[in-house]
């Protein structure tokens, strides 16, 4: 069929047409909710098909092609194209099976998860089958939509016997550990390279307080470089180890609100795989204000993501962990920074629940080294490694190799105070209230802004005493968020 572009502006979709008296295929066949391959068997591009019944348009051996899908496949007018229908039937027999309940094999599930991804289904019947992975996905259907999503990214490989990696499924306000456990990790020598997110309804990801000190926008060979030169990396994950799938189930999933605990431990642990990781440490919050509510709850989450990982062929280690309260004094990128510091300089002030948290994880991880070989002695070389200010001098090679910011970003200069409404016992903090607080004054897209927590839970306070105070960029913000902050504080004080 011959190439033809037609004026219309189908905005991301991809449009082709086909005359309704083509010579060549039997139009009507094509409609539906299918899509069609178009290529010249170097390019190609999938589309949805509409008919139209004008010859001034098309020819009876054409096909058009909206502005979108035209400038995708990148022919010129005139160019010779083929079609097909797509999705290929071994994986449209995979997708039934999946909505009539059947467990899919590794092969099912990688040509499935291919055609997705290449854009040969509608969206309604990836809805469909999302639908129903939500509702039931076995272990072994877990470990092969890891291992299929791990083949949608840029792989890492490493020349390292072991490459260590940690992940929080995060929630609490504060909580830097992943910015202390790197350099006392790296310290040792164990490989690290870390790559992290950026917030997303929190005031800050550890990219964002990283960010504050140090490029976090790096390649996978920035990534090389780093961890070679100081053992070591704390990068964002935006540019590594994304996925295609992403994308695409994403698309879906948000709109319609869909969350799958096994469809989540997939996608985490792929990315893991993909980074190169050998051993993998989880943190799992819980608590009436993260994801995970109940001890329980955070323990089967633990033991999924093990069973998952033996499958993958990586070391996984889960811990539940109490989420309760914020973590650390700081609630923005330059106030966590921080804080981080605090705690590798040894200050006496530095908070202690930051400082044993990420103690514990590290030691955990140099339990893994033969070297190290027990729980008992990964806590005494952590603890040596910060006691002697190794872990601080592993920071700065890590921030010298990944690009030192100069001068490093501090916290915003406009301060206001947030003053206790009675006296009592600070009986609770809650996370989401102030995180709220410290995003309206400026956090986490302005590095500066955030909250600095006076009052910790277990305190006594009188009434006019400050609970945090507001530090933000410009005077504005840091009135919003103490306006914010008037009708709600995020404190509960008993008493």
């Amino acid at each position: 069929m011959k190439l033809r572009a037609l004026p219309i502006d189908s905005w991301r979709e991809h449009m082709a047409y086909l005359p309704a008296g083509s010579t060549e295929v039997a139009a009507g066949d094509f409609l539906g909710p299918g899509r069609i391959e178009v290529s010249n068997g170097v390019r190609s591009i999938r589309a949805s098909v509409h008919v139209i019944d004008d010859p001034c348009l098309l020819g009876v051996t054409d096909i058009g092609l909206s502005r979108s899908a035209f400038e995708a496949l990148g022919l010129p007018e005139g160019s010779d194209v083929r079609i097909e229908r797509t999705p290929s039937p071994e994986s449209a027999e995979a997708l039934r099976a999946k909505l009539r309940g059947e467990e899919l094999n590794d092969a099912q599930i990688g040509t499935l998860i291919g055609d997705m991804v290449e854009g040969r289904y509608p969206d309604r019947e990836m809805a469909a089958f999302l639908v129903a992975a939500t509702r039931g996905l076995t272990d072994r259907e877990v470990v092969a939509l890891a291992r299929t999503r791990a083949e949608f990214t840029d792989r890492l490989t490493w020349d390292e016997p072991m490459v260590v990696d940690k992940h929080s499924m995060g929630g609490i306000p504060g909580s830097r550990i992943t910015m202390i456990v790197v350099p006392l990790v790296a310290a040792h020598g164990l490989a690290i390279p870390k790559t992290s997110s950026r917030a997303i309804t929190q005031a800050s990801g550890t990219a964002d307080a990283m960010e504050t000190l140090a490029r976090v926008d790096l390649s996978a060979a920035d990534v090389r470089r780093i961890v070679e030169q100081a053992r070591g990396c704390v990068a964002w994950n935006g540019k590594l180890n994304h996925s295609a799938v992403d994308d695409v189930m994403n698309a879906i999933t948000r709109p319609l609100g869909l969350d799958s605990t096994r469809w989540s431990v997939a996608s985490i642990l792929s990315k893991k795989l993909a980074a190169g990781s050998t051993h993998v440490i989880i943190d799992l919050p819980y608590g009436l204000q993260t994801k995970l509510k109940t001890h329980q709850e955070a323990a089967e989450l633990g033991a999924l993501f093990e069973r998952i990982g033996n499958g993958l062929g990586l070391v996984v280690e889960a811990h539940a962990t109490n989420g309760e309260r914020p973590i650390g004094r700081g609630v923005g990128p330059a106030l966590e920074a921080r804080d981080v510091f605090a705690v590798l300089d040894n200050v006496p002030e530095a908070p202690n629940d930051l400082r044993d948290k990420a103690l514990f994880f590290a030691g955990r991880i140099l339990a893994w080294d033969p070297a190290v070989g027990s729980q008992e002695a990964g806590q005494a070389r952590v603890s040596e490694l910060l006691a002697s200010g190794a872990a601080r001098d592993a920071l700065d090679r890590i921030i010298d190799a990944q690009g030192r910011r100069q001068p490093p970003v501090l916290p915003g200069s406009h301060m206001q105070a947030v003053k206790a409404d009675r006296s009592g016992i600070v009986t609770g903090v809650d996370g989401w209230v102030i995180a709220g607080v410290a995003r309206r004054a400026g956090a986490p897209s302005d590095l500066r802004s955030g909250l600095d927590l006076v009052a910790a839970v277990g305190d006594a306070v009188k009434a006019g005493d400050p609970l945090y105070v507001i530090h933000a960029g410009t005077e504005s913000d840091a009135s919003a968020a103490a306006m914010l902050a008037q009708a709600a504080h995020g404190y509960r004080i008993s008493g």
